[in-house]
């Protein structure tokens, strides 16, 4: 059966309790907001099938053929300025739909909890919601059942999510479906569910309304400033960068991320997926691109349903070949690398259990100088005038 002994090797996909024909997997939260498999031995008939699914205990030796990347982006104004990066996703999505298929993607609930949903209507208002990076261990319980059913009743699915999630799926499948397309998202760490609820909870308090928007990387002050923004239910508004919000300043410390984030075991250009998709930063480099500041999306292409999904889409995009690995080199080096543990990361969370203001709590883990706060208003003022 399957037994977590070192967090660092869970990346708490689901896979084990998806697969158990017993049904007595449970995943469940530990004190961070991390879910992990707890087993009720007295139901286990030791089949081990939740370790043959293990994503992180069978990793799956792909193929190294040369990979071909693309600079792209979303022709429509309206999709690229509400979009992380390039917009490609949305492209995505509705072509998927258009089929009549599935798509699976990530949102902010009503209940401000970030989700994995299923959406087969390509008039439902949620299907804007999935665009854009959330920067929190996504709820994706039950979510991998839902893609079987829809995959054995020969739908088009489109499932995206982080490598360990679309590892995870792909373990729990136990065999390659051609009605699946998987998108995977080149992440820094998944920062805890916990921490977002206790963030969610000082803004509202301080904005005297609940949050209906969450952009974790807005274009605001443009795409090379991206800043957190979140709109409230009062009318009210807030953006922050990196530089003096708490939440992103937390997560970029490394502080707040999945344990299995600092030893990921899906680093690899090489993936299951059928396209990997992050940041381009230097599209002036890489295709020979005037920067307006808008956005671009590195692109990699995985597969041969990859490269047939890109072809299907072009028309809606702007699409400039590259080099793999210079794009990694200069946009992409969480695509290999994982980020450093930081050593006051359990003292961190040991800490916001008792914490009763979040603001005080990160003083103790890092500084907002006044000069932070000075450029962030100065930043203000320019793109307000700009």
């Amino acid at each position: 059966m399957i037994n977590i002994i070192d967090k660092k090797k869970c990346c708490g996909c689901t896979a084990c309790e998806n697969a158990c024909p017993q049904k007595c997997i449970k995943m469940i939260e530990d004190r961070e907001g991390f879910i992990y498999p707890q087993v009720d031995t007295q139901r286990c008939i030791e089949c081990h099938l939740c370790e043959k699914v293990c994503p992180v205990l069978n990793p799956v030796n792909l193929p190294q053929d040369e990979l071909k990347t693309y600079v792209v982006r979303d022709k429509r104004k309206d999709i690229l300025k509400n979009s992380t990066s390039g917009g490609v996703f949305t492209s995505v999505m509705e072509y998927i739909l258009l089929q009549r298929g599935v798509v699976y993607g990530v949102i902010m609930d009503d209940d401000r909890v970030i989700k994995h949903i299923r959406v087969d209507d390509i008039s439902d208002p949620r299907l804007k919601m999935i665009p854009g990076s959330k920067y929190v261990k996504s709820e994706i319980r039950g979510i991998f059942q839902q893609v079987k059913r829809d995959l054995e009743t020969s739908k088009v699915v489109c499932f995206s999510g982080t490598p360990c999630q679309v590892a995870g799926l792909k373990a729990f499948l136990r065999k390659d479906f051609e009605n699946l397309i998987t998108v995977d998202v080149v992440c820094r760490g998944n920062p805890s569910p916990l921490y977002w609820k206790r963030y969610v909870a000082y803004q509202e308090k301080r904005y005297g309304g609940r949050i209906t928007e969450a952009k974790f990387r807005s274009k605001t002050y443009g795409y090379h400033s991206g800043s957190m923004r979140l709109s409230f239910a009062n009318g009210k508004k807030y953006v922050g960068s990196v530089r003096v919000n708490l939440f992103l300043k937390a997560f970029f410390e490394d502080l707040c991320s999945r344990p299995s984030c600092y030893d990921c075991a899906f680093k690899h250009a090489h993936r299951v997926s059928d396209l990997t998709i992050y940041d381009c930063w230097h599209a002036g480099k890489l295709a020979n691109l005037k920067d307006d500041d808008r956005g671009y999306t590195n692109v990699i292409i995985q597969s041969e349903k990859g490269r047939k999904l890109l072809d299907e889409i072009r028309q809606s995009l702007d699409v400039y070949e590259t080099d793999t690995e210079k794009a990694i080199a200069l946009d992409g080096i969480m695509v290999r690398n994982c980020v450093e543990w930081n050593d006051r990361r359990e003292t961190f969370f040991d800490d916001l259990e008792q914490a009763d203001d979040l603001e005080q709590h990160c003083n103790k883990y890092f500084r907002i100088s006044a000069k932070d706060h000075l450029i962030e208003g100065v930043k203000k003022y320019v793109y307000f005038f700009k």
